[in-house]
């Protein structure tokens, strides 16, 4: 119990006040508690019984009482304040009330901060025990490197292995790495983890035990560039839902270099680059016009420099990062163009004659379908550059029904076959993310 000396100028002595743990306990003078009850209704009182010798000279009635600790040099000081108390008006007395309660809250908010305090301790007591029991939180790995190419400045930079928040993945929110400059997703394996036991048998066939996994990716983002500057949970999971089914899109078609693959809104390339390493094909990202400088970086950050690209003026962290320079393997090959969706011209690979026009073997597209764009266009869009077994691959997230209802609709009536696929084959577990595939082109008109 601790006990705090308060002094009250409207009683005669020190008042003693006594504080009990979480409960305070203060004894007042009946006079304070006749002209006072409402200001200190909050208040717990406690009343003190006094004995029977002690009431031989006191009032015989069952008021409370207020414990006075005296000495007896107390008397003539406690005249002196009684004297000073019938000079004080009315607005003095309220005011030195007021100073006596706001005493006592004090005491009250002494008592919280040491509670807070105790808890503190007993939280921080908690987490070590975790750390000594081999329980410590996993956490995104970010550091930072120092670079010296004309774009950044020589500023410091974030870079993100990427590994890190897969291994925990708490929270998916689309914002959640916007701050990054340089995504590292380490090396792409070949066929991607599920916890689906029958997908993952029927992915592990005789020629998916033998084969081993892609290069490593590492991707830069451009916020300046905003919603395709950025690398989104759609298209990771694409990327790697589409390498885990590569045997149903990558035939032997008879095509030098493997398989041919367009990449539609491919922003920063990442799923593009990911099928790329990891399986033999030929890759062609596409974008808008202003997109195309980051795609072209991207591809050859990871696939090799073109020739008048000089890695020898970059630092050695920076060099760290571009993957075809540390023994990185690929096991196709990435180009990237301008692609308007639409636009007819853009869909051909000789721009001068327009007559030879290009169908692929897999059309995939991550995050494409939103409100900022034409659904409708881009059905089309997908149609007229099918050819008769052409595989379809777009991953979107469920938050925008509208743009969804109408794109359905459309490739529903210029395809055969359109379904959806929950979950994908992707070590991201992202609850939001589907996969739309189709296939099966109808000769109708768009």
């Amino acid at each position: 119990m601790l006990a705090t000396t308060i002094t009250d100028p409207l009683l005669s002595s020190p008042t003693q006040v006594q504080r009990h743990d979480d409960d305070m306990a203060v004894t007042f003078p009946p006079s304070l508690l006749d002209h006072d009850s409402q200001l200190l209704d909050s208040l717990t009182y406690s009343s003190t019984s006094c004995s029977s010798e002690q009431n031989d000279h006191r009032h015989h009635h069952d008021e409370e009482e207020v414990i006075i600790e005296q000495t007896p040099t107390d008397d003539i000081e406690e005249l002196e304040q009684e004297d000073d108390d019938e000079d004080e008006t009315p607005f003095e007395q309220l005011m030195n009330r007021g100073n006596y309660l706001r005493q006592l809250r004090a005491l009250a908010l002494q008592d919280e901060m040491e509670r807070r305090a105790s808890t503190l301790f007993e939280e921080e007591k908690k987490e070590e025990d975790n750390l000594d029991s081999g329980e410590e939180e996993l956490c995104d790995h970010v550091y930072t490197i120092s670079t010296t190419s004309a774009v950044n400045n020589g500023e410091k930079v974030k870079v993100l292995e990427y590994n890190s928040y897969l291994a925990h993945q708490r929270y998916y929110d689309d914002l959640k790495h916007v701050d990054i400059t340089y995504m590292d997703y380490g090396v792409i394996p070949h066929r991607p983890s599920t916890n689906n036991t029958n997908e993952q048998s029927a992915l592990e066939g005789e020629e998916g035990r033998n084969e081993s996994n892609g290069g490593r990716v590492v991707i830069e983002q451009c916020k300046r560039l905003g919603k395709g500057g950025f690398c989104w949970d759609a298209a990771f999971v694409l990327g790697e839902h589409v390498i885990a089914h590569e045997g149903n899109w990558n035939v032997d078609t008879g095509r030098k270099g493997g398989a041919s693959v367009l990449e539609l809104g491919a922003g920063t390339g990442l799923c593009g680059i990911m099928v790329g390493k990891a399986t033999k094909s030929q890759v062609t990202i596409t974008d808008l016009p202003e997109l195309e400088e980051l795609m072209g970086d991207n591809v050859r950050r990871n696939f090799g420099p073109s020739e008048d690209n000089d890695a020898d003026d970059l630092s050695k962290e920076e060099r760290s990062l571009i993957t075809h320079l540390d023994g990185g393997k690929a096991k196709g090959t990435v180009t990237s163009r301008v692609l308007r969706w639409g636009v007819e011209e853009d869909y051909f690979l000789n721009n001068e004659d327009k007559q030879e026009e290009q169908t692929y073997d897999a059309i995939i597209g991550a995050d494409i379908v939103a409100s900022l764009y034409d659904p409708v266009a881009l059905a089309q869009t997908l149609h007229a550059l099918c050819g008769p077994t052409t595989k379809i691959y777009i991953s979107s997230k469920s938050r925008l029904d509208k743009p969804h209802e109408t794109f359905d609709a459309e490739m529903a009536r210029l395809f055969d076959r359109v379904e959806k696929k929950v979950p994908p084959c992707s070590r991201l577990k992202n609850p939001n993310v589907f996969i739309i595939q189709a296939e099966g082109k109808r000769d109708v008109e768009c």
